[in-house]
Parts: C-alpha cells; sequence; structure tokens
C-alpha cells in the first residue's frame, strides 16, 4: 500500500494512538496531512505549517486531538486537530532546526524536542495547560 502523500518530499509521519487506521504526514511543502488508511485517495485533513518544510511529527498519546509538528522555521508547532487551520501554540526555543521531538508517554502533555543548536527542551505547552489538554 502506497499513498501519494505529498507533491514533493515527505519528510515525517506518525500514527495516532487513538486510531489505528490515521497515518499523519509532513513534507518539505510546510503541509501536514491527515489519512485514513480505509479511504486513501484523499486526505482526512490538511494543515499549513508555513513556507518552510515538515521535519517531525509527533501525535500525543495523551489526546487524540493534539498534534506537534517541528518545522526547519526553527519552531515547534502544537496543533488542535478539532479546531485545524492553525497552531495552538508556536514555540521559538531554538536558534537552528528542530530536528527532533516526542511526547513524555509517562507525562500527560510533556513534550521534548532537540534542535541543530545543541539544546533539548522539555516543557509543558501553554496551550495545553490552559485547555486543559486541548
Amino acid at each position: 500500500m502506497s499513498i501519494e502523500a505529498h507533491a514533493s518530499e515527505v519528510l515525517a509521519c506518525d500514527w495516532s494512538h487513538f486510531d489505528r487506521n490515521i497515518l499523519v504526514t509532513g513534507g518539505s511543502d510546510g503541509l501536514i496531512r491527515g489519512w485514513d488508511l480505509r479511504k486513501m485517495r484523499t486526505h482526512v485533513f490538511e494543515l499549513y505549517s508555513g513556507e518552510f518544510a515538515v521535519r517531525r511529527l509527533a501525535c500525543s498519546p495523551h489526546s487524540s486531538t493534539v498534534l506537534a509538528s517541528a518545522n526547519y522555521d526553527f519552531t515547534t508547532r502544537i496543533w488542535n486537530l478539532e479546531r485545524g487551520e492553525s497552531p495552538q501554540e508556536i514555540n521559538e526555543q531554538h536558534t537552528e532546526f528542530v530536528c527532533g521531538l516526542d511526547w513524555n508517554p509517562h507525562r500527560a502533555h510533556q513534550l521534548a524536542d532537540c534542535g541543530w543548536d545543541s539544546l533539548a527542551n522539555v516543557y509543558t505547552p501553554k496551550c495545553l495547560i490552559q485547555d486543559g489538554a486541548a
């Protein structure tokens, strides 16, 4: 099974922790797309992350509607998939490319990201504290 997921390079993918049929992809086109493997002809959602590539994606293991993306504009973005369109939060803690991110499976909504600037950050996004997990 193959998905023609983006018009250019696909740089990231992650599975939903809540629906075994949902795969999320990110590309050099700045798009994040969600795919339902039962109906692969078209994406079930699309988010525009900006003109820079999406390097990493991490679906939250704590909320079915929360997604984090690492982008080539040195940011980490937190998305609420129910609200869509624009990110809930943009973290600008890096001075170089963000090359990795992952949710802590043991602490609700705690995220770690790392970058080419030699930094690893561990934090709970403010939007998840305010919204009580988006």
